[in-house]
């Protein structure tokens, strides 16, 4: 005997339910664009049509005005729009995001760009990554007007809302619509029947009205699609503004370096040389280790001085090249380093200096953090990229975290367009590469 398959009510209720539910939802998500705009236009349209209530002139003439008029309330539902999209948009559209994820399975992660930290300059004024200011204040406050209105993930949220506006909101509201003005019509006693209807048709349409969400949110809940040319524009900024920051700080150290170190001693070496000027008739042999002792400051100042000049640019880099400078630099390490080398010729200075100072740097973090006793720096050119690659036998665990000293190397070689490699497993070895492309003479 055949059993009849009927229709579950109790089923087909809460699927009823779970639509109005989820229109209501997406109603309250997509309204606010038309909120803005409907109430901007109807009182824009009354203002702009008053002055030419009556007015009498040829038809050409206020053909002209007629439009004119338009325009003019065109203009003020998009300024209006466009000072709404901003403070609204990311919210309404992660919300949205949270509705196509738990609903249909749509999990999409954005990207929102954040506010750049401000840096004071040597001159005084504070960089932004996008101009100067006076003020930390002024540079902060800049700073995130940059970050809101030109990130190109919150316009496409404002796009998400616009379209969401005329394509997700009519067909979402439909059901409520047709279910509130059908229970009006009930009332009605003319007009029960076809109230009736109304609720019926709106309650039959419920379980699949708010499922506009699957194609619009498909197109315009994911992240920004960006073109070649403008991912290429953002990294190009970002490396603006590293760079900037890393000058400023390197400024810093050359100043402090100078206050602190030579110039206190060549203040005291004046005030020495002072001293021994007035005890030179009344009291020689004082006179004498007072000018032994500036001497010997002389010395300390000269010696810092250099050392000062070898952190800015090693003469042993500019006059023997990259290959030197690095066995030199292992010369004076605290751990066996042994310097490989198979480039042919010298590359470009600045490129020179920025894999020096990289190299430098990872031979500094050796010493520091990975209880290293052999180091291997080896420096080889191939295929138009000039590659120096530092391994040691460490404990390993190296990794490129956000300010860190690997992420500074990260991004000085990306000015370049260079690349840095980490390979180091929790225990070591570790392989560190600082790869960049480069001709050679």
């Amino acid at each position: 005997m055949r059993r009849h398959q009927g229709v579950d009510p109790l089923r087909w209720g809460a699927e009823i339910g779970l639509g109005l539910y989820r229109s209501a939802v997406l109603t309250a998500l997509t309204c606010v664009m038309a909120l803005v705009a409907v109430p901007v236009g109807v009182g824009g349209s009354a203002l702009a049509y008053s002055w030419s209530d009556g007015l009498s002139a040829p038809f050409a003439v206020s053909m002209l005005a007629t439009l004119g008029e338009t325009l003019m309330v065109i203009l003020w539902v998009t300024v209006s729009l466009w000072v709404v999209h901003p403070l609204t948009s990311r919210a309404l559209a992660t919300a949205a995001r949270r509705c196509a994820a738990s609903w249909l399975g749509l999990d999409y992660e954005v990207t929102y760009r954040q506010v750049p930290p401000v840096t004071r300059m040597a001159t005084g004024f504070w960089w932004d990554g996008h101009e100067y200011h006076k003020s930390e204040r002024e540079a902060r406050r800049k700073a995130k007007m940059q970050a809101r209105f030109h990130d190109p993930q919150l316009h496409w949220d404002g796009l998400w809302a616009l379209v969401a506006t005329v394509t997700v909101l009519p067909v979402a509201a439909l059901p409520l619509l047709a279910v509130g003005y059908g229970c009006y019509m009930a009332l009605t006693p003319e007009l029960t029947g076809y109230g009736i209807a109304v609720i019926v048709a709106g309650l039959a349409g419920a379980p699949f009205a708010w499922r506009v969400l699957l194609p619009i949110g498909r197109r315009f809940l994911g992240p920004v699609p960006s073109t070649r040319l403008g991912r290429r524009v953002e990294e190009l900024e970002a490396i603006r503004a590293d760079l900037t920051h890393t000058q400023a700080v390197e400024l810093e150290r050359i100043e402090r370096g100078l206050h602190d170190g030579a110039q206190a001693r060549l203040v005291a070496m004046g005030m020495s040389m002072g001293a021994a000027e007035r005890l030179v008739d009344t009291n020689p042999d004082a006179a004498k280790a007072i000018l032994a002792e500036a001497r010997a400051t002389s010395a300390t100042a000269l010696a810092e001085l250099r050392s000062l000049v070898r952190g800015i640019n090693p003469p042993v880099l500019a006059e023997r090249g990259l290959v030197d400078a690095l066995r030199a630099l292992a010369l004076d390490s605290s751990v066996s380093i042994d310097v490989y080398s198979q480039v042919p010729s010298r590359p470009e200075r600045p490129l020179e200096s920025a894999v020096y100072f990289s190299v430098a740097e990872l031979l500094a973090n050796v010493a520091k953090h990975s209880r290293a006793e052999r180091v291997k720096v080896e420096l080889t050119y191939a295929a138009r990229t000039l590659t120096a690659t530092v391994s040691d036998d460490g404990i390993g665990g190296a990794a490129a975290s956000t300010g860190s000293g690997l992420s500074g190397i990260e991004r000085r070689m990306a000015a370049f367009g260079g690349r840095l490699e980490i390979d180091s497993p929790a225990g070591g070895p570790t392989h560190i590469t600082v790869a960049v492309p480069c001709e050679l003479s």
